[in-house]
């Protein structure tokens, strides 16, 4: 029933797991960059509007439909790794991740297919919400069941990691092509990106198909049986923790979706026109923002196990997300404007964030059972998940409205990411039980 399990936690074991959830979750942040990095080609081939306006709602539906759509997958898998086993839904999971993100890269244009384009567009962006909805917290989960506890806030920061590994690679190989392709990126490069994609979700499916079973779901399930309905029981019985998870998950969420994730499409497309700017030259530099930011989310969140040691897990949010709060208008300020010095100080809110960030996986699967571990952590996530792309628009309303003035613009650019920093605090402050 249960398959292969080990008969104790090895550190062979432990990163195995974690490098396989490291490389479905950085597909994650990859499809982010790529998708905004992409959206004007996006838009053309397959929502060619007569108004630019319209084409560039349904080019975002499309990238919010794997958002809206992830509460679903956690409910699915989440059933599945709590009642069937934590392998059996990460093999799933990343199987679906993996193939609905090579279709995307090969699917027809509008000009080819017509009105199909775009519905099988749609309709891969879902699956693949599915998925990430199955692999985001769940993922996580088996990964330290398979971890000694003594060593989690190492493994989990190397877990952690491979979210910030794919926006620097992102960033970096979406140039790359970009600066060696010429026209041949606008016409087909960027299909290629979409196709490496699936490469990684390939990767963790391998490793999890050779990959063992949890031993901590194994014992709970023979001592206890299995919950038959695990999210009923989360939602009645553990609120309390599942408040902080989504008061602290929504804030790191959103200061995320509100803030550098989407330079590369707010800079070239509002701020450039607003202070006068070559958009070309925000585009380029938001690429490079990206890449320093992403070197620094990974310093972050490899350190973080060391912060989680110095000051506990809850205080490990607080500390970093205090200094994202005072510092962001700042950070902001100095990427809208192509100040050379936002290098450094894309850097600083890249090791802030991974600081902040890193610890809530071990946190969220420390503060509830194992018997509804998997369904408590991917719901709650996934809900803020489907929350985050509305931030992006959000935060588009505020910098159309704002004053063509770099400072006002920089106000406007940073009260999402303000608002998030405050989020993580407050969740931060909330005492749960720990398993």
């Amino acid at each position: 029933m249960f398959g292969y399990a080990p008969k104790q936690l090895t550190l062979r074991q432990s990163l195995l797991a974690a490098i396989s959830t490291m490389l479905v979750w950085g597909l994650e942040y990859y499809d982010i960059i790529l998708f905004a990095s992409l959206a004007p080609i996006l838009e053309m081939y397959f929502f060619p509007s007569k108004t630019a306006i319209l084409s560039a709602i349904e080019t975002w539906g499309a990238f919010a439909s794997t958002y809206f759509v992830r509460p679903v997958g956690a409910v699915l898998f989440g059933w599945v790794g709590d009642v069937h086993g934590r392998r059996l839904a990460t093999i799933a999971d990343a199987a679906l991740v993996g193939l609905a993100t090579l279709a995307i890269g090969l699917l027809p244009t509008y000009y080819t297919a017509g009105i199909l384009a775009p519905v099988l567009l749609y309709l891969m962006r879902i699956l693949q919400g599915i998925g990430l909805g199955g692999e985001a917290g769940g993922g996580a989960t088996w990964a330290l069941e398979l971890t000694p506890r003594n060593i989690r806030p190492y493994i989990n920061g190397v877990m952690y990691s491979g979210l910030s590994w794919a926006v620097f690679l992102t960033s970096f190989v979406t140039l790359s092509v970009k600066s060696s392709m010429h026209q041949a990126f606008t016409v087909y490069g960027w299909r290629i990106l979409f196709i490496t994609g699936a490469i990684p979700a390939l990767i963790a499916l391998i490793i999890r198909l050779w990959g063992s079973e949890s031993l901590e779901w194994i014992e709970q399930v023979r001592s206890r049986g299995v919950v038959k309905v695990p999210l009923g029981v989360v939602l009645s019985r553990y609120w309390v923790p599942f408040i902080a998870l989504i008061l602290i998950n929504l804030g790191l969420t959103i200061y995320y979706y509100g803030g550098s994730g989407y330079w590369a499409y707010v800079m070239p497309k509002l701020i450039a026109p607003k202070l006068q700017l070559p958009a070309n030259k925000a585009y380029t530099w938001a690429l490079v923002l990206g890449m320093y930011g992403g070197i620094g989310a990974v310093v972050g969140e490899l350190l973080s196990g060391f912060l989680i040691r110095a000051l506990g897990l809850r205080r490990s949010f607080m500390a970093p997300s205090i200094l994202l709060l005072v510092l962001s208008p700042f950070i902001v300020y100095l990427a809208f404007t192509l100040n050379p010095l936002s290098i450094y100080a894309s850097l600083l809110m890249g090791i802030l964030f991974g600081l902040a960030a890193a610890p809530q996986t071990l946190y969220f699967t420390s503060i509830f059972p194992t018997e509804v571990r998997w369904s408590a952590v991917a719901f709650g996530w996934n809900v803020n998940a489907s929350i985050g792309p509305l931030t992006t628009i959000l935060v588009i309303l505020l910098l159309e409205t704002a004053p063509s003035s770099p400072m006002m613009i920089a106000v406007y650019g940073s009260i999402v990411m303000i608002a998030g920093a405050l989020l993580v605090i407050l969740g931060s402050l909330i005492r749960t039980k720990e398993y």
